[in-house]
């Protein structure tokens, strides 16, 4: 079973190191990370230190009326979610965003999202469209809010299929609407199914070759500033020179 890729604190700074470099968009595409997850990174760095980056650090941990408190605080402000997340300790955007929609809900109030929050109702949905869906989102380390932008529908949906998927021993078939007027099964030849388990196969290993290819460019970064540590060291004729004393 796919699992979420996490980013060990020495490789975020590595990949945050490279934005002196190359441009975010480049990076993102370098390291197949999406750009959004790399902005996250450097807000957290820039409002919670290098500690905030790391999966050990403790969040804070909020009572539902200090987040009831925290929203009305969001909605009045000008931030974007992902910044007011990162000054405030808050797991994610996401998390934010599920607390507004929670706290309107137990209002009784519509809540309408801001263009900035992207919050993407659910639609209907072709039995062939969740398949490329959960294809494009396997090649795309299951990143849920990745789909959703790309997609236009709601997290919950993509959400839900990837783990029918997943639940059902990667059977394409369980991404069928049973409800809805799709293919009939009679119909549903053993070539069809076989067409459509390659599809997600070579989603799986294209998602692993690029695992492979992030280790390698971390490698290659690792002995990048090895390298530079060691050409900034003093050489041993000139510590020989100053008696073993570095100058001041």
């Amino acid at each position: 079973m796919a699992r979420k890729k996490y980013f060990s604190l020495e490789q975020k700074l590595a990949i945050l190191d490279e934005t002196k470099r190359l441009s975010l968009n480049k990076v993102a595409k370098l390291y197949q990370i999406d750009a959004k997850t790399i902005r996250a990174w450097k807000l957290i760095l820039k409002y919670q230190g290098i500690h905030g980056l790391s999966y050990s650090y403790k969040r804070h941990h909020y009572s539902e009326s200090k987040k009831k408190a925290l929203v009305k605080e969001f909605n009045s402000s000008s931030e974007s979610a992902l910044v007011f997340a990162a000054k405030h300790g808050i797991a994610s955007d996401r998390s934010l965003r599920e607390w507004v929609i929670r706290y309107n809900e137990s209002k009784a109030t519509v809540y309408t999202p801001r263009k900035r929050d992207s919050i993407m109702p659910g639609r209907k949905t072709t039995f062939e469209e969740r398949l490329s869906i959960i294809e494009d989102l396997i090649k795309h380390d299951v990143n849920y809010s990745w789909a959703v932008d790309k997609y236009h529908v709601s997290y919950q949906q993509v959400y839900g299929w990837y783990q029918k998927y997943r639940k059902s021993g990667n059977d394409p078939q369980s991404l069928r609407d049973r409800r809805g007027k799709a293919k009939p099964k009679a119909e549903w030849t053993e070539l069809d199914k076989l067409r459509a388990e390659n599809r997600l196969l070579k989603a799986e290993v294209k998602r692993n070759e690029m695992e492979v290819a992030f280790a390698k460019k971390l490698i290659e970064i690792r002995n990048r500033e090895a390298k530079s540590s060691s050409n900034n060291k003093p050489s041993k004729n000139y510590m020989k020179s100053t008696g073993g004393q570095s100058a001041l």
